[in-house]
């Protein structure tokens, strides 16, 4: 008998904690919206999945690897088959080494812990149940915001309405894939959604979930507040909410989160009202690591700070070209110690939906590539998943330059390291489909 249960637990740091995702320190001063860890557990009575979407802008490694370790321990399910994606809000708690932000350990042991009773609770409330997979499409919120300039380079936000924009650099993906799940009464327990774009839409010194809490609050008003929502950010690392080619005000604050939540919350609605359900819905996991190799660094770190030094756009100015040398110094020690670092390709299947996830800041055209190439028809692609390894540009991008290639912990894998990462995610659908 398939089972499927929700569980979410409250993550949200106190005031006065660090916010990470910009160049300099940033602090709380409010709580606009709770953090949450939310989880769903389907299971068959030979199998069980876990899938955990946590409000964080990242996980490190050591978070997944005692959240998965608990949560064995506890409830039974391998660590092997829980899935956990950050939201990668940029108003989440202090999680992230990188720029001049610092983690928390104590908070990273909080959100271990957290992940470990989202996923027991889940398991504990599993009840009969059926499972429902569809794809919406929403392409008016998200867009690239890399763009090649008349001069032959790659800008990242280069400014609204530049006139040296030629065209976008990469694409968007505007599917809004769902997984949702009822009771054995066809009433609506949760769903999981998969959606691209990143978290950074609110800014300000307040702790949110960004967009993702509005999508929520859409879905639950269609269904209930009790329901779950599991939300798993897609290969977004090339895609946000700001047009640079519309001459509107910048895309920021509290009304334009909302614009973006809601409206990807309502095709997510429209997709569940329409879904059918079924009980007899096969599940099977199947994971690799992959050795990511970390990219030549060249002879010394001047050379390297003044080959990627952009002119203009995202990561220039004086202050950044400061903490760019720190930054560099890091990652060549982090190359001396190991030329790789070891990347979780996992993937899922639930009935028809292939998931797969890898642990980057992963370029939207590379997920595109893996769900062309994949056996399973929809597969949603799930980002900074089970781990950070930073940015991972397609080949191309390096050519261009532009923030995300730019060397910093935040983005020190190779070129190959994308392909490498497409190819794994192949193969791992082709097992799960096979099973």
């Amino acid at each position: 008998m398939l089972q499927a249960g929700f569980a979410r637990v409250d993550i949200t740091p106190p005031l006065g904690s660090e916010i990470p995702g910009g160049f300099s320190k940033n602090f709380a001063q409010g709580v606009h919206d709770p953090l949450w860890v939310e989880a769903a557990v389907i299971r068959n009575g030979t199998i069980a999945l876990a899938l955990v979407g946590v409000d964080l802008i990242m996980l490190p490694g050591d978070v997944v690897t005692k959240a998965r370790a608990e949560a064995e321990a506890r409830c039974g399910i391998p660590g092997s088959h829980i899935m956990m994606g950050a939201s990668h809000t940029h108003n989440a708690g202090p999680v992230v080494d990188c720029f001049e932000c610092e983690s928390d350990p104590a908070y990273c042991d909080r959100a271990a812990h957290a992940i470990a009773d989202a996923v027991v609770a889940a398991n504990d409330r599993a009840v009969a149940a059926r499972v429902g997979v569809g794809v919406g499409r929403e392409d008016s919120v998200a867009f690239n915001r890399r763009f090649r300039m008349k001069d032959g380079t790659i800008r990242t936000h280069p400014g609204k309405l530049n006139p040296d924009i030629v065209e976008p650099a990469g694409p968007i993906d505007p599917d809004v894939g769902v997984v949702g799940i009822a009771n054995d009464q066809g009433e609506l327990l949760g769903c999981i959604v998969n959606y691209t774009c990143h978290g950074t839409t609110l800014g300000g010194s307040v702790i949110s979930a960004d967009w993702i809490y509005y999508l929520r609050n859409t879905i639950r008003g269609a269904y209930g507040d009790d329901i779950g929502v599991v939300f798993l950010n897609g290969a977004c690392g090339d895609v946000t909410q700001v047009d640079n080619r519309d001459g509107r005000p910048a895309e920021f604050g509290e009304a334009w989160a909302r614009r973006v939540g809601a409206t990807v919350g309502a095709e997510a609605v429209k997709v569940l009202v329409r879904m059918e359900f079924a009980s007899d819905v096969p599940l099977a996991a199947a994971s690799e690591i992959v050795p990511l190799p970390i990219r030549d660094l060249g002879a010394n770190d001047e050379e390297l700070l003044r080959r990627e030094s952009p002119g203009y756009g995202l990561g220039s100015g004086e202050f950044q070209e400061r903490v760019y040398a720190n930054e560099v110094r890091l990652v060549r020690q982090m190359r001396d110690r190991s030329p790789t670092v070891p990347g979780e390709v996992q993937a899922f299947r639930i009935g028809p939906v292939g998931i797969v996830s890898n642990p980057c800041e992963f370029f939207c055209q590379l997920g595109l590539d893996i769900k062309a190439r994949s056996p399973l028809k929809p597969t949603f692609v799930v980002e900074l998943a089970n781990g950070c390894h930073g940015y991972c540009p397609t080949p191309d991008a390096f050519t261009g330059g532009g923030y995300e290639t730019r060397t910093a912990r935040s983005s020190y894998l190779a070129p190959e390291a994308g392909p490498a990462i497409v190819d794994a995610s192949v193969r791992q659908l082709e097992r799960v489909a096979a099973s």
